[in-house]
């Protein structure tokens, strides 16, 4: 390993490690991900980072955080598995660079999100437990061909941000269980008050 190589490995590790501290301080799921997706941009030195997510009920891969597209797509912007450059990634479960994405035939326009003036892409899928969760882009005004090494860094990220989702969902899942659960003792307890009521004046 060269010494640039291994001043670009420590700089990685450093943001990768900044990632994971910056995701568990974080007040909620929004605000985590913006933090990772805007890190995301300055560290692959692109204009660009997005995240969609794959909803399974019906296959599709909504958009929930970007640093550098139209926010306002957030929530709103789609493509469902197979279409588009993203949905390609989804399918295959593969990373995929474009230098120009206007002659991409995999492409596909996105209105929501205002990307016309960006040329180069890379997307890698988000997988937990080898599962295709989403998929994680960065996008770049000039022409750009990604290397081997930023490929391998961009999934590297995207793993950890698989690793912060499922984690959260975990959290949200156990959450929820909890409510559920509190809510069947406060219905046992109002049940067993009124029985004892009801035994109360049998006796009277």
């Amino acid at each position: 390993m060269t010494a640039s190589d291994a001043e670009r490995k420590l700089r990685e590790l450093s943001f990768l490690h900044e990632v994971a501290q910056l995701a568990s301080s974080a007040r909620d799921w929004d605000e985590m991900l913006r933090i990772v997706i805007g890190r995301t941009t300055d560290a692959m030195g692109a204009e660009v980072s997005s995240l969609y997510l794959l909803e399974r009920s019906d296959g599709v891969l909504r958009l929930v955080a970007t640093n550098g597209l139209n926010r306002g797509g957030i929530g709103r912007a789609t493509l469902r598995v197979g279409e588009g450059i993203v949905g390609w990634v989804a399918n295959a479960r593969v990373p995929l660079a474009a230098r120009d994405v206007r002659s991409e035939p995999r492409w596909k326009w996105v209105p929501e999100v205002d990307e016309k003036r960006f040329t180069s892409m890379l997307s890698v899928p988000v997988l937990a437990r080898d599962e295709v969760i989403g998929v994680m882009n960065v996008q770049t005004v000039e022409q750009r061909d990604f290397g081997r090494e930023e490929i391998d860094f961009l999934q590297t990220i995207a793993n950890q941000v698989a690793g912060i989702i499922e984690k959260g969902r975990l959290q949200r899942e156990s959450d929820r269980k909890l409510r559920e659960v509190s809510a069947l003792f406060e219905v046992s307890n109002v049940l067993t008050s009124t029985l004892d009521l009801d035994e109360v004046l049998s006796l009277v």
